[in-house]
């Protein structure tokens, strides 16, 4: 019921935003948009107009245009602040997760490398490997890019190495350890 709740609350967001956007904003482009069905927008909007958040005016016999009243925008506003702390929540308790896993597998590893991709989640990899090791001095842990040499970590250090990557592609990443001997961990699995 709660996950139900938080999407119809982004929905509601996500269609006031698109009104304020646009006034001429149809709900067939809603749809697509959102990626829910007509109805489902239809309903929505309609509850909205009922509830004082929406107005809609006809244009013409075809047209309509849709105009978020003063009730609208306060709600606009309660719902991204709403929004902007859930993301940061789930922001913050992934990063506490990501120094999780990097604490379970120092206990295991002697050398931890870290494949940071290019994106979002890359950055929030860094910062959490940063406080991490601000915490651990003493921990070998180091981010690496996809040009980093696998075959220059010594043999012998590869029993004790591990290698913790964010993709969905076991196959590409493990082609990209050329063969190595280190065992790798998918992060995505483990969040």
């Amino acid at each position: 019921m709660e996950r139900n709740k938080y999407a119809h609350s982004y929905n509601e967001y996500f269609i006031m935003t698109e009104i304020l956007d646009d006034e001429n904003v149809s709900q067939r482009k809603l749809s697509k948009k959102l990626g829910l069905g007509l109805g489902t927008i239809n309903v929505l909007v309609n509850k909205m107009i009922k509830e004082g958040l929406i107005k809609m005016e006809q244009v013409s016999q075809k047209q309509v245009i849709y105009m978020l009243t003063p009730a609208g925008m306060m709600e606009k506003t309660k719902k991204t602040i709403n929004y902007i702390k859930s993301h940061y929540r789930a922001i913050h308790e992934t990063k506490e997760k990501i120094k999780s896993i990097l604490g379970e597998l120092t206990l295991k590893h002697e050398n931890i490398y870290i494949l940071k991709p290019d994106d979002e989640m890359g950055n929030l990899i860094e910062v959490a490997t940063a406080e991490y090791k601000a915490e651990n001095k003493e921990q070998n842990v180091k981010i690496v890019n996809e040009s980093f040499q696998y075959k220059s970590i010594k043999s012998q250090e590869t029993n004790s190495s591990v290698l913790i990557y964010a993709s969905e592609d076991y196959e590409i990443m493990k082609s990209l350890v050329d063969k190595s001997n280190i065992e790798m961990v998918n992060l995505l699995e483990r969040l």
